[in-house]
């Protein structure tokens, strides 16, 4: 049984460690042999790991919070990869793009620094917006990279702002650090529920006579 726990904890952290590893070799392929067909695999290969990644960790019982920020970690290490093999292959769509690829990537620094101030660890919300945003980037960047369309990058970038905004606000009304919190509103509903136990711990028991 234990042995067996082992290997159900070990394979979400495999496909973590995978994804973070694909980042260097997007770049070196895009610098050696700038196959598009290949780049493509990269991207679809990373998308798959993040989506089974948290499905098999939950199914299993195995997510930690420690997973899920490493999960956000490898997500930002590979599209920081796939960023650079955009800049160096692309640079009339990132000349184009570039005041909203500045405001998304200073917004999603922004709000892992104010969590990381607040509640000293990264943000790791795994939202719906960050879902769906995961799946767009991806899609804008087979198109790209496969295709060299670039007209969905404007909306997952946009939607990564709107994302990251997301991310502020649940940051800014949370009382304490929450992974897998699945929108604004929630996040409310957990800090309202959080100050009604709190009230309820704080009043002094009745003893009868």
């Amino acid at each position: 049984m234990k042995i067996q726990l082992n290997w159900k904890r070990n394979v979400p952290w495999a496909m973590v460690f995978f994804r973070a590893v694909l980042a260097p070799v997007v770049v070196l392929i895009s610098r050696i042999r700038p196959n598009g067909l290949l780049l493509v695999s990269c991207v679809v290969f990373a998308l798959l790991s993040d989506i089974f990644d948290g499905i098999l960790a939950r199914r299993w019982k195995v997510a930690t919070g420690l997973l899920r920020r490493c999960d956000t970690i490898a997500d930002t290490i590979f599209y920081a990869g796939v960023i650079l093999v955009v800049l160096l292959r692309y640079p009339a769509t990132v000349s184009r793009v570039w005041p909203l690829l500045l405001a998304v990537v200073a917004l999603e620094l922004a709000q892992h620094l104010f969590s990381i101030v607040k509640f000293h660890r990264l943000a790791s919300y795994h939202s719906t917006l960050s879902k769906i945003w995961g799946l767009l980037l991806a899609t804008a960047m087979i198109a790209l990279l496969g295709l060299g369309w670039d007209k969905l990058l404007d909306l997952a970038i946009a939607w990564g702002i709107l994302c990251n905004l997301e991310s502020f606000a649940m940051s800014f009304v949370l009382p304490a650090w929450h992974h897998d919190v699945p929108t604004l509103a929630y996040a409310i509903w957990m800090r309202r529920e959080m100050e009604y136990q709190a009230r309820l711990q704080s009043k002094p028991e009745v003893v009868g006579i």
